[in-house]
Parts: structure tokens; sequence; C-alpha cells
């Protein structure tokens, strides 16, 4: 009600780390969609100001300076992409975090291709990612890693919400549908699903799914408490 967003995530975030812990399903059921709600209006606030995709390293040389860009765009949408690296990426979503900025940052890192570059954006930043030596694309393609999003420089997304929220779609996609799978209807089902959300923090199935999923393993534990 007070619209202070990221304090609401974080305090849903923090119950739901007790919540994990005590396997609370009941009080899991009823955070995931007050917390999905706090992450999508979030990403509506980051959708309200500039959407930059094409803050990109153009050689080895050049360093692209996190500092910079969290002061000069508090508040976006925006894709950064060091040369063979994602660090520029992950220290600005740092400094946005830290700074309780409604902005939000891609990672990704950029590829020499014969004459030309190629963006990479990976899904998280739990990854390994090969050297930016000159390649051919299939090579790159085999070395990213699984489900990254590859574009040439003229084929990067244009700077409108839709576009930002198509390619966020794309990163989950993979990752909603493993989770949907997953037959275990316990932890490895819900951690599958938080897995989704660390991709895309504001996937609202995930946490719609999640908040079911909590639901019926709450109640089957009231009807079937020796289970």
């Amino acid at each position: 009600m007070a619209m202070e967003y990221r304090q609401a995530e974080c305090a849903f975030v923090q119950a739901e780390g007790l919540a994990l812990a005590q396997n609370d399903f009941d009080a899991l059921s009823r955070l995931y969609m007050p917390l999905q709600e706090s992450r999508r209006q979030r990403r509506q606030r980051c959708g309200e100001g500039i959407i930059r995709l094409n803050l990109i390293a153009q050689n080895a040389a050049e360093i692209i300076s996190p500092e910079k860009i969290a002061d000069q765009f508090p508040q976006g949408q925006l894709l950064i992409a060091g040369w063979g690296t994602i660090q520029p990426a992950t220290e600005l979503r740092r400094l946005q975090e830290e700074r309780g900025q409604y902005a939000e940052t891609f990672l990704a890192a950029v590829y020499p291709i014969e004459s030309a570059r190629v963006i990479a954006v990976v899904p998280t930043d739990e990854v390994a990612l090969p050297a930016a030596e000159p390649m051919s694309i299939d090579r790159l393609l085999r070395r990213l890693p699984p489900h990254s999003v590859v574009f040439t420089e003229d084929q990067l997304p244009r700077p409108q919400y839709s576009e930002v929220m198509a390619l966020w779609e794309r990163l989950h996609a993979p990752y909603l549908a493993a989770a949907d799978q997953e037959v275990d209807p316990m932890r490895k089902k819900i951690d599958a699903y938080r897995k989704t959300i660390r991709v895309d923090y504001a996937c609202e199935l995930a946490h719609q799914h999640l908040s079911d999923l909590a639901r019926r393993i709450c109640n089957h534990s009231l009807t079937h408490p020796d289970s």
C-alpha cells in the first residue's frame, strides 16, 4: 500500500527463507503472491525508466564502469556486455541492489566472430564463459552455457518494454518448463521454480505455481499427517 516495493520484496524474501527452513508450507502458500506483486511492480517501475540495451564493449581494451552506469541510469532496463565477461553486469546488479534502484540488468558478454561481434545473454551468474577469442559462431554456441540467448549487434532488441519482456521470457521459459515437468512435489520442484525466479525475478507463473504447490503440500499434510 505504501508502494515501497523494494522494501516489501526484501521483507517477503526474508520470510520465505524462514518458512523454507521450517517447512512452513502454509506461510509459503500465502507469501508468494504478494511477493510476486511486489516484483511485478518493481519491474514496471524499471520499465518506466530509460531502456538501453546496447551498452556493449567494443574491444578488449574498453573498460565498462558499472558505477558510472548506475549513476547515469538510476531507473531503467539495461543490457551490459563486457568483453567476454559478465562481470560489469553482475557488479551493476550489485550496485542497483545496494542502492535500492528501480533498475535491472541483463547479464551479457560480447564476443568477436570473424569481422563482427555477437552478444550472449546468459540466464544466471553461476556460469563459466569462454574466453573472448576469435571463433566461429557454431563453436561459440557450443561453448556457451545452456539456454543462453545470442544476438548480433543489429539483432539486439529494440529499447521497448515489450521487447525487454520478451527477452526475459526467452530466458526463463526453459527453466519454467523444467520445473513444471519435475515430478517430486516437495523440495526438488520448489527448488526448480525458485531457480526460474533466479533467472527472472519477476516471472509471474513461477510465483503462482509455487503458491499453488505449497498449498497442495500443506493440504496433503493436514489430511495425511503420517505420510
